[in-house]
C-alpha cells in the first residue's frame, strides 16, 4: 500500500511538472510570436489620437504570425481601459485601431476632418472582433495625384497621410516626391551638364506627366513652364521624399518608386550619345514628349543601372517599381514591344532581384504582347477603372498576371458632391468571390483617384472593404457613417445621408461615354450659353436629379447645435450648399439662354445678375471652411521657394495646373483640374462670366455670343500675384442657412 501511495504521488508530481512545463513552453511560444508592443504602430496610433499618449497607453499591441492562406489579419479584444489590438503587421494593427475607433468607440478619421471624442477609459468590444484579408497588395495613388493634390505638401501633411493610409489597410503606396533627384544624378553621368538636366525637369505639379513620358520641363522658346527647377528645390524635395519612404517602410508600407522605362532629355542627351537608338515620341496636348531610349539598345542597360543605383542611394531599397510603356500614346519606332518589356524588366531585376513591376491598366495598356513576353509572376497590374468599364474583363483577366481592383472616381481633383459607393461596397466583394477562372489572379485593391481630400465617404468605404469579404448594406452603412462623422444619432442627419446616398453617391457606370467624375459646376466652366461641362472629359448630363439632391441641405441644417461647429459637419455643409448653388446656377443659365434667344434684354440683365449673385454666395460660403481656400494652395507652393523669384515661379506653377493646365495644353486641358475654391471663384471664374455677360448684351440683335480668347485670360491669371486668404472667415452654418433661405429651401 505504501509503495503504491509513493508511486501515485510521484506520478502526480511528474504529471504536474509536465503540465507546468507545457504551460511554460506554450507561454514561451506565445512570447516568441507575440511582441509586447510595436513602437511604429503605437506611434502612428498616438498621432491619430491627436498625440494623446495617455489614451494611447490603454492599447496593448500584439504582433501575431500570419495565418496560412491570409495576407493580413487583426483582432480586437481586452477590457475597458486595456484594449488589446493584435495584428499580423503594423498596417494590420493600425487598421485594427481604425476599426476599433469606428465600431467600438464611435469615432471617425477622414481626409476631411476627424471626430475623436473619447471617454477617459477607452471601451473594449463586448466580444472579440476578428478581421482578415486575402488581398496581398493594397495599393494607393495615381501618378497624377502628385500634381493635382500633393505637389506642395510638407512633412506635416505627409505624416498624417501615411498614418491614414495604414489605417485604411494600404501596404503599397507610390512615392514620386523628390524622385526628380534621380534624373538629376543619373543624366549628368551621360554627358549632360548640371544646368541642362535642371532645364529638362518640370516644376513639381507637372512632374507626374514627365514620369509618364508625356511632357518635358522648361522650354524657353515655347514657354512650356515657368522656369528651370533649382538645385535647392531638387534637394529639399529629395529630403522629404526620403523621409516619406522611410516612414512608410517603418509601418510596413512598401514605397513604390518610379521605374526607368527609357525617357531621356531630348537634344542634350542625343548630342552626348549620338550612337544611341532614340525614338521620337511625338506630342501630348501641345507638349513635346521626351525622347525614348530603346530598351534593347546597349546604352539602356547602363542608364538603367545608374538610375537604380542613385535611386537606392537617395531613397533606399524597396520591392515595387511602377511605370508604363506607351502611356496615353508614344511611338515604338520599330522596336518590338515584347522585347522592350523584357529589357525593362531585366534591368529592373538586375538592380533589384525581388522587384515587382507595377503596371497600370489604362486605355490600351497593358497590351497582350507585353504581358506574354515578360515574367508575369513579377508583375502587378492595377486596373485603374475596375468600377467603370473594367479592363480585367476587356483584357482577358490580364492573361494570368496578378492584378488589383482599382477605382479612380475623381479626375483632376475636380470638386463636386459625387462618388461611387456601390462598386466597392457591392461589386468588389462579388468579384472576390468568383473563382480564379472567372476573375483571374486578383490579389489586391488600388485607390487611384487623380485628386484626393474630397468626398471623404468614398475613401472611408474603400479602405474598409479590404477587411470585408461580404457586400455591405449601403443604407445601414451610410447611416452609421453619419453617426460616426457627427457623433450623434440624429434623424435629420440620417435623412441627409440617405438623400446623398440615393443621389450624389449612387452613381454606377459601365463605360466612359457618360464622362469622367462629377457633373461640374457651371461657375468654373468657360462662359457659354451652351455650356455642358467645364473640362473636355466631364459629363455632359447631370449625374442625378438636382431637385432630389436639394433636400439634403435643409436636412443638414436641422442638425443639433452641438454638431454645427464640428470640422466634419462644416466640410459637408459647405460641400452640399456649394452643390445646390451650382445646380441652381445651371438652371439659371438655361433661363439666360432663353432670354438671349428671345432678345429679351430686361430678363437677360436680371438673370445674369442672379447667376453672378450665386457665384458671390458660393465664394463667401467656400471661405468659411479651411479645405476650400485658394490661398492655402498658393501659400503652400510659395513656401517651397528659396527666394522671391522662385516663390513667384512656383506660384505660377500652382495657378497654371488648376486653370489653363499649361500654355501649350490650354486648348485641350484647360479647366481639367477646375476647383470650387474661395478666391478662385471670385478672382478667376467670376470675372470671366462678368466679362462674357457684359459683352453678351451687345450681341443680342446679331444672335452671335461673344468669342473671347480665354487662354489669354488664363495666362494673365497665372502671372498674377494677388494674395488670397489662407484661413477661413465667417460662420459656415450661418452662411449656409442664409443661402438656403434665399433659395426658398
Amino acid at each position: 500500500m505504501q509503495r503504491r501511495t509513493i508511486v501515485v504521488v510521484v506520478i502526480v508530481v511528474l504529471l504536474a511538472g509536465l503540465v507546468v512545463a507545457d504551460v511554460l513552453i506554450s507561454s514561451r511560444k506565445a512570447d516568441d510570436h507575440t511582441a509586447t508592443d510595436s513602437p511604429s504602430a503605437r506611434a502612428a496610433i498616438t498621432r491619430l489620437l491627436g498625440g494623446d499618449e495617455r489614451r494611447a497607453a490603454q492599447f496593448e499591441l500584439q504582433r501575431v504570425p500570419e495565418k496560412q492562406g491570409l495576407a493580413d489579419s487583426f483582432g480586437i479584444g481586452g477590457e475597458d481601459g486595456r484594449v488589446v489590438l493584435s495584428g499580423s503587421s503594423d498596417v494590420a494593427l493600425i487598421s485594427g485601431f481604425s476599426w476599433w475607433l469606428k465600431y467600438v468607440a464611435g469615432g471617425h478619421l477622414s481626409t476631411n476632418g476627424d471626430r475623436i471624442a473619447l471617454p477617459e477609459t477607452l471601451p473594449a468590444p463586448d466580444k472579440p472582433i476578428s478581421r482578415r484579408t486575402t488581398l496581398t497588395d493594397r495599393y494607393a495613388y495615381n501618378f497624377t495625384v502628385f500634381g493635382y493634390t500633393m505637389p506642395y505638401w510638407t512633412w506635416t501633411e505627409w505624416e498624417r497621410e501615411i498614418d491614414y493610409l495604414a489605417a485604411s489597410g494600404v501596404n503599397r503606396a507610390l512615392v514620386l516626391v523628390g524622385q526628380e533627384a534621380v534624373w538629376y544624378d543619373t543624366f549628368q553621368s551621360f554627358g549632360l551638364s548640371e544646368s541642362e538636366v535642371r532645364a529638362w525637369i518640370a516644376q513639381p505639379s507637372f512632374q507626374p506627366w514627365q514620369w509618364y513620358g508625356s511632357t518635358t520641363g522648361f522650354d524657353p522658346s515655347g514657354g512650356v513652364h515657368a522656369g528651370p527647377v533649382s538645385k535647392e528645390l531638387i534637394e529639399k524635395r529629395a529630403e522629404l521624399g526620403r523621409k516619406i519612404a522611410d516612414r512608410m517602410r517603418s509601418l510596413g508600407i512598401a514605397p513604390v518608386f518610379p521605374a526607368f522605362i527609357g525617357h531621356v532629355p531630348d537634344k542634350a542627351f542625343a548630342d552626348s550619345n549620338p550612337d544611341a537608338h532614340l525614338v521620337p515620341q511625338g506630342g501630348y496636348s501641345g507638349h513635346p514628349r521626351p525622347l525614348w531610349l530603346d530598351p534593347t539598345d546597349e546604352l539602356y542597360d547602363r542608364v538603367a543601372a545608374k538610375f537604380y543605383e542613385v535611386q537606392t542611394a537617395r531613397f533606399g531599397e524597396t520591392t515595387h517599381y511602377s511605370n508604363d510603356l506607351l502611356h496615353e500614346g508614344g511611338e515604338l519606332g520599330g522596336v518590338d514591344l515584347g522585347d522592350a518589356g523584357r529589357a525593362v524588366q531585366t534591368a529592373l531585376n538586375k538592380a533589384h532581384p525581388d522587384a515587382i513591376w507595377v503596371l497600370q491598366a489604362w486605355q490600351d495598356n497593358p497590351m497582350r504582347e507585353l504581358i506574354e513576353a515578360i515574367d508575369r509572376k513579377r508583375v502587378l497590374v492595377l486596373d485603374l477603372d475596375a468600377d467603370d468599364g473594367p479592363s480585367w474583363k476587356r483584357k482577358d483577366k490580364f492573361w494570368g498576371a496578378p492584378w488589383a481592383w482599382g477605382t479612380i472616381q475623381n479626375f483632376g481633383g475636380r470638386l463636386g458632391t459625387f462618388g461611387n459607393l456601390y462598386e466597392p461596397g457591392r461589386t468588389l466583394p462579388e468579384v472576390r468571390k468568383m473563382g480564379k477562372g472567372a476573375r483571374g489572379d486578383l490579389v489586391g485593391t488600388a485607390m487611384v483617384m487623380e485628386g484626393t481630400y474630397l468626398n471623404p465617404v468614398v475613401q472611408d468605404l474603400f479602405g474598409e472593404m479590404v477587411w470585408r469579404e461580404e457586400p455591405v448594406d449601403l443604407d445601414s452603412w451610410v447611416t452609421d457613417y453619419a453617426k460616426r462623422r457627427y457623433g450623434v444619432d440624429d434623424p435629420n442627419l440620417r435623412e441627409a445621408w440617405k438623400t446623398l446616398l440615393k443621389t450624389a453617391y449612387s452613381f454606377r457606370a459601365t463605360n466612359h461615354e457618360s464622362g469622367e467624375g462629377p457633373h461640374e459646376s457651371p461657375f468654373v466652366a468657360l462662359p457659354s450659353l451652351k455650356m455642358t461641362s467645364a473640362s473636355n472629359w466631364g459629363p455632359k448630363q447631370p449625374r442625378y436629379p438636382a431637385e432630389e439632391f436639394e433636400p439634403a441641405l435643409r436636412q443638414l441644417l436641422r442638425a443639433p447645435e452641438s454638431v454645427r461647429q464640428l470640422e466634419t459637419y462644416e466640410y459637408d455643409l459647405v460641400d452640399v450648399a456649394r452643390q445646390v448653388l451650382a445646380d441652381r446656377g445651371r438652371a439659371k443659365l438655361v433661363e439666360i439662354a432663353e432670354a438671349y434667344g428671345a432678345k429679351d434684354i430686361a430678363t437677360l440683365d436680371t438673370t445674369t445678375d442672379e447667376f453672378l449673385a450665386y457665384m458671390t454666395r458660393t465664394d463667401e460660403l467656400l471661405g468659411t471652411q479651411k479645405d476650400w481656400l485658394l490661398g492655402t494652395w498658393l501659400n503652400s507652393a510659395r513656401s517651397w521657394g528659396g527666394d522671391d523669384a522662385e516663390k513667384a515661379l512656383l506660384e505660377r506653377d500652382a495657378r497654371g495646373i488648376i486653370t489653363i493646365w499649361s500654355e501649350p495644353a490650354c486648348g485641350v486641358l484647360r479647366d481639367y483640374a477646375n476647383r470650387d475654391w474661395q478666391g478662385l471663384v471670385s478672382g478667376y471664374y467670376q470675372p470671366r462670366w462678368q466679362r462674357y455677360f457684359a459683352e453678351l448684351a451687345g450681341t443680342v440683335e446679331a444672335g452671335k455670343p461673344p468669342n473671347i480668347d480665354w487662354c489669354a485670360v488664363g495666362r494673365e491669371f497665372t502671372s498674377q500675384t494677388t494674395e488670397y486668404p489662407g484661413a477661413p472667415t465667417g460662420v459656415t452654418y450661418d452662411v449656409a442657412a442664409r443661402i438656403a433661405d434665399d433659395l426658398g429651401l
